[in-house]
């Protein structure tokens, strides 16, 4: 036994643990949720957590090409293509 808390204290946690509190009507609803995908809470919380970071990546990565689209008089793809094949 001894050995075994020893091994314990030696491991390094890869996680970290948060205590959250939503409203009843949100908790339900992450629970059903949860359990349609077959996920744990914790690996069902990190998957929207990792979504909505996808998201805000992919949200900068269009505003940047709305950006260069307005910086080059980009309208459509046909002058997509036009820069492209330019010699």
């Amino acid at each position: 036994m001894r050995l075994l808390l020893h091994c314990m204290k030696n491991i390094i946690r890869n996680t970290k643990v948060f205590s959250i509190s939503l409203r009843r009507g949100i908790a339900n609803n992450l629970e059903r949720a949860r359990k349609t995908k077959g996920q744990s809470r914790s690996a069902f919380i990190a998957s929207l957590v990792e979504r909505e970071i996808e998201e805000e990546r992919w949200q900068e990565i269009y505003k940047k090409g709305q950006e260069t689209a307005l910086r080059f008089g980009i309208a459509s793809e046909e002058d997509i293509e036009k820069i492209l094949h330019e010699d």
